[in-house]
């Protein structure tokens, strides 16, 4: 009788995951056009393993907008990795003179933000409403 394959009990290495469900992805972006507005919309986790792919959808969504936002309120977790993904794209951006908003309500992403002054870098608006009456 075949023997059937057991999940492995011992944790993964410091700084990896274990493999997760693919039906509940840790990292998501969802891009969405108002006007010559680009509103990325990003869930999940933002890490080594995900930061370049974000700072690819903001630089893809640049393309024909006059300014980008990265909308975190769903975001549960940022690492430097994608706090430099972040200050790349900006960079990027202005050298375009595209502006680069972020959404970022009180949590653990704004706290990280905060802890390394880039909330300082950053247009930081706490929702869509206020970085939407900070443009007009």
């Amino acid at each position: 009788m075949p023997e059937t394959p057991v999940a492995n009990p011992v944790p993964p290495p410091y700084g990896q995951r274990a493999p997760t469900d693919i039906s509940s992805p840790l990292f998501s972006v969802a891009e969405r056009r108002v006007g010559q507005r680009a509103v990325l919309s990003v869930a999940g986790e933002v890490d080594i393993s995900t930061a370049e792919e974000l700072r690819t959808a903001i630089e893809t969504a640049a393309g024909g907008a006059s300014e980008v936002w990265v909308d975190l309120s769903e975001t549960t977790f940022m690492d430097s990795s994608g706090l430099h993904a972040m200050v790349r794209a900006r960079a990027d951006l202005a050298d375009a003179n595209l502006r680069l908003k972020l959404i970022c309500p009180d949590g653990l992403v704004l706290r990280v933000l905060k802890l390394t002054s880039l909330d300082r870098f950053f247009e930081i608006y706490a929702n869509r409403s206020d970085a939407n009456h900070a443009t007009a």
